[in-house]
C-alpha cells in the first residue's frame, strides 16, 4: 500500500478516525464538495510519483501544537491535524504533491469560512458589475444595493451568489487537471505555479459567476425554476473548466519539468520515525477532543452610548444583546485577529432570515453595510460595522492587521430595527463620535 508497512497502516488508520470523529461533530460536512475531494484523493496520492522520505512538515507540527495550547478554535485543530497527517504520510512513505494539502484546504470548512467572508466585498459588487455589462448591452437596468431591476422587475443577487459549492467544484477540477498533466506528461509544475494554476481558477469563478448572474436576469431567470441551476453548471464548464484545460495545458508546455520516480525499496521505519509518529498521534488525539474554550472578549458598552432605555443581556458565545422597544443590538467581540467575525449574514439566516438588498452607504463619514431581513411577512432593517473604539470599519483585512500591528480589539456591531427611522436613531446612539 504505497510504501506502507503495518504498523505504518495503523497510524494513518489512526488519522482517518480523527477525520471521521470531526464529521461525526459536524465539523466536516459530508457535502458533494467533500466527497468529490475525498474520492480525488487516491487518485493523487497513486498518480503522483513517489519521492524520499521526509521530516520537513515536522517543525510546522510543533509550532501547530504549541499553539493549539493558545487558539482554541476548531479550524486551528483541523490545521494542526492536517499538517501532521502529511508528516505521516511524507515520513513513512515519501514526499507528497503539495496538491494534497490543497485539496485537504479545500474540502475543509476553513476554506469555505475563508472564501464567504474575504470575497464579501466581491460577492456585492458583482450586482454592480452585472448591472454595468447590461446597461453596455443597451438593457434599462438599475442596481440598488443588490438588486437589479430590468423592465421593472426585481432580480435579488444573493450574497452567496459567487457559488462557493461551484468555487470548490472549480478550484477540485484544476487540482485534477494537474494532476492528470503530471501523469500523462511525466512532468511536474513547481509548488508555486500550482499555487498559481488555483489562484487563477479562482477568479476564472468570479468570471463565471458574473455572466451566470447576467445570463439568469435577461432570461428572468429565478432560483425555483431548474435552469438557475443548469445554467450555473453550463457558466462553469465553459467559463472555467474549458479555459482551464487550455492554460494547464500550456503551462506543463512551457515551464514543467520532468520528473523521475525513484526506485522505492521497503524497509522497516526507523523506531525514531515510528515513536514521533505515534506521539504526534496521541497529541492529536488531545488536541481534537479537548474541550472548546469560549474567548470571551471585553465588550466596550459605555463607550457605544449604551443607555438606560435597552434591556442588556450576555449570550453563551460572549455577545452581549441590548434591545428596545424599537431596536435590537448585537455587539460581539472578536478575540484575536485570526477569529471568526460572528458575520450577521450567517447569524440571520440562521434565525431563518432571508438577506435583501445589501449595500454599503455613507453614515456620519463613515461606511457601514446596510441590509433588508425578511421572514414570511416580517421585515427588519439592519446595518453592522466593526469598532474599536478608535477606528469603524468593514474591511475584514482592515481590522485583522490593525489588532495585528497592536491596536485594542475589535468588535462587529449589529443593530437592527422595524423601519428606517429607528435605524438610524440607534445607529446614531450606538457609534462612536470619534
Amino acid at each position: 500500500m504505497y510504501g506502507y508497512r503495518k504498523e505504518h497502516i495503523v497510524c494513518i488508520l489512526g488519522y482517518i478516525a480523527l477525520f471521521a470523529s470531526l464529521i461525526a461533530n459536524s465539523y466536516l460536512i459530508p457535502d458533494a464538495t467533500f466527497m468529490i475531494g475525498i474520492c480525488l484523493l487516491p487518485f493523487i496520492m497513486y498518480a503522483l510519483p513517489r519521492h524520499e522520505k521526509s521530516m520537513r512538515f515536522l517543525p510546522i507540527v510543533l509550532v501547530f501544537f504549541a499553539g493549539s495550547f493558545y487558539v482554541r478554535e476548531v479550524s486551528f485543530r483541523y490545521l494542526t491535524l492536517l499538517f501532521a497527517t502529511l508528516f505521516a504520510m511524507e515520513s513513512l512513505s515519501g514526499k507528497v504533491s503539495p496538491l494534497v494539502f490543497w485539496l485537504l484546504l479545500i474540502i475543509s470548512p476553513l476554506f469555505k469560512y475563508l472564501s464567504e467572508i474575504f470575497t464579501f466585498p466581491i460577492r456585492l459588487q458583482l450586482s454592480k458589475w452585472a448591472g454595468l455589462l447590461l446597461q453596455t448591452a443597451h438593457f434599462p437596468a438599475t442596481v440598488t444595493g443588490n438588486i437589479i431591476q430590468v423592465n421593472g422587475s426585481d432580480f435579488s443577487v444573493d450574497p452567496a451568489c459567487m457559488g462557493l459549492q461551484m468555487t470548490g467544484f472549480s478550484l477540485l477540477a484544476g487540482i485534477f487537471l494537474l494532476v492528470h498533466f503530471q501523469k500523462s506528461t511525466g512532468k511536474e509544475l513547481p509548488w508555486y505555479l500550482s499555487t498559481l494554476v488555483i489562484a487563477i481558477l479562482f477568479g476564472f469563478n468570479i468570471v463565471s459567476n458574473l455572466l451566470r448572474i447576467v445570463v439568469l436576469v435577461v432570461f428572468s431567470i429565478g432560483p425555483e425554476n431548474i435552469l438557475h441551476d443548469v445554467v450555473g453548471i453550463l457558466c462553469l464548464v465553459l467559463y472555467v473548466w474549458l479555459p482551464a484545460s487550455f492554460f494547464v495545458k500550456y503551462f506543463f508546455r512551457f515551464f514543467a519539468q520532468p520528473v523521475m520516480e525513484q526506485i522505492f525499496v521497503k524497509q522497516p521505519g526507523k523506531p525514531t520515525t515510528l515513536a514521533f509518529n505515534f506521539i504526534i498521534l496521541a497529541g492529536c488525539c488531545f488536541v481534537i477532543f479537548q474541550n472548546k474554550k469560549i474567548n470571551i472578549g471585553e465588550t466596550k458598552i459605555n463607550a457605544f452610548g449604551h443607555s438606560e432605555k435597552y434591556d442588556s443581556s450576555q449570550l453563551s458565545n460572549g455577545a452581549s444583546r441590548f434591545k428596545s422597544e424599537k431596536s435590537l443590538v448585537y455587539l460581539k467581540p472578536i478575540p484575536a485577529f485570526y477569529s471568526t467575525d460572528h458575520s450577521p449574514y450567517t447569524c440571520w439566516k440562521g434565525s431563518g432570515y432571508e438577506f435583501a438588498n445589501i449595500r454599503e452607504e455613507n453614515f456620519a463619514g463613515r461606511r457601514i453595510y446596510f441590509g433588508t431581513l425578511k421572514k414570511g411577512n416580517d421585515v427588519l432593517h439592519t446595518a453592522w460595522w466593526f469598532s474599536n473604539n478608535n477606528h469603524i470599519t468593514i474591511s475584514q483585512i482592515d481590522w485583522r492587521w490593525k489588532v495585528i500591528r497592536g491596536e485594542p480589539g475589535f468588535q462587529l456591531v449589529n443593530v437592527t430595527a422595524g423601519d428606517q427611522k429607528d435605524l438610524k436613531q440607534a445607529i446614531s446612539e450606538w457609534m462612536p463620535r470619534i
